[in-house]
């Protein structure tokens, strides 16, 4: 099939000085007609097991939008999109090219993590201040709540029905929506010492235990790890500053004895500690042996948790882990306050 595409380039070179010399256009337009078809066509039929399964060209365009909604996307002076990260340093958003080469890179764990129910992609924009992304938690939550015109409820946390998109998430997609109240005040409660704990480095990434000898690094000493502070490094890849995920596509956490088995994967549940699921999982590097069902796995970082939660309120109205309806309260074992 490649042959044959090099053959009709050819012919289409040929068409094309033709054209300059005499003005008729016709061939040309058909030739390259033919070349975009057969060059889309053959590109399809590349595409691997695992893209399809994940729908990957959909759910990368679908969290292209979720970042440019949120208003998380800036212009950078490259002309690209993208973020600033804590160092100053501008970070194009990874392109569909860069998520693609990853997938298939990482295609046999991820074949075997989608039969346990990971196929939800996720875009992290990590190298940007943690602050700054929860405000934009902040102003999605506010943008999907519409509060009933009530002057004896000054807080406003009841919602107006007809209006409001911020629901409770559901067990099932055809469950009826839930429509949860805000105080508007104070729509996302931080606890103090995450404030700039990025920046200062208090906060550590990746640990491979809760203890002195956490093995983590700051999100500094990560983004370091990027030639020059660039989006990417000289083979293409992209940089420590953005985080490409596939996490489960049923955002509920199982309450305690309410987990199911999917995929030979028994799915965790609620109501253990946060060394507990560290010593299941790991860090995503660790027990990575044969026949461990939880192979490859990581715990989430605040900042892949945030996207998670800004993703599942702009794709389907939901908020996730609301220990009050159908989720649980989440450890983000990704990171870690030495």
């Amino acid at each position: 099939a490649l042959a044959e595409i090099k053959s009709l380039k050819t012919e289409f070179d040929r068409a094309f000085e033709d054209a300059i010399r005499t003005g008729e256009l016709e061939r040309v337009r058909t030739l390259r007609s033919d070349l975009e078809s057969r060059l889309r066509e053959l590109r399809e039929g590349l595409i691997s097991p695992v893209e399809k399964e994940l729908d990957l060209k959909r759910q990368y365009e679908s969290e292209r939008r979720v970042l440019e909604g949120a208003g998380i996307l800036e212009q950078l002076p490259s002309g690209e999109q993208g973020i600033r990260g804590i160092d100053g340093k501008a970070y194009p958003v990874p392109s569909y090219q860069e998520v693609r080469d990853l997938i298939r890179e990482k295609r046999d764990i991820l074949k075997k993590k989608a039969e346990q129910g990971f196929t939800k992609l996720l875009i992290v924009p990590f190298g940007m201040k943690l602050d700054d992304l929860i405000e934009k938690y902040k102003a999605v939550i506010l943008k999907h709540y519409a509060d009933m015109p009530d002057p004896q409820d000054p807080s406003k946390r009841i919602p107006d029905p007809r209006k409001t998109k911020l629901f409770a998430a559901k067990e099932k997609d055809t469950d009826p929506d839930e429509p949860l109240d805000l105080d508007t005040t104070a729509p996302v409660w931080v606890w103090d010492a995450y404030r700039g704990a990025d920046e200062s480095g208090k906060l550590v990434y990746d640990p491979k235990e809760f203890s002195q000898n956490h093995g983590g690094k700051t999100k500094a000493e990560i983004l370091a790890a990027a030639p020059l502070g660039e989006a990417r490094d000289k083979q293409g890849k992209s940089s420590p500053a953005w985080r490409i995920l596939v996490i489960e596509a049923d955002p509920n956490i199982p309450r305690s004895g309410q987990g199911k088995t999917v995929g030979g994967r028994a799915r965790l549940e609620a109501n253990k500690t946060p060394n507990e699921y560290l010593e299941a999982i790991g860090n995503g590097s660790a027990k990575l042996t044969t026949g461990n069902q939880y192979q490859g796995e990581s715990g989430l970082t605040p900042e892949e948790w945030l996207m998670q939660a800004i993703a599942t309120l702009e794709e389907k109205n939901q908020v996730i882990d609301d220990y009050q309806g159908k989720g649980s309260v989440a450890y983000n074992t990704g990171a870690y306050f030495p």
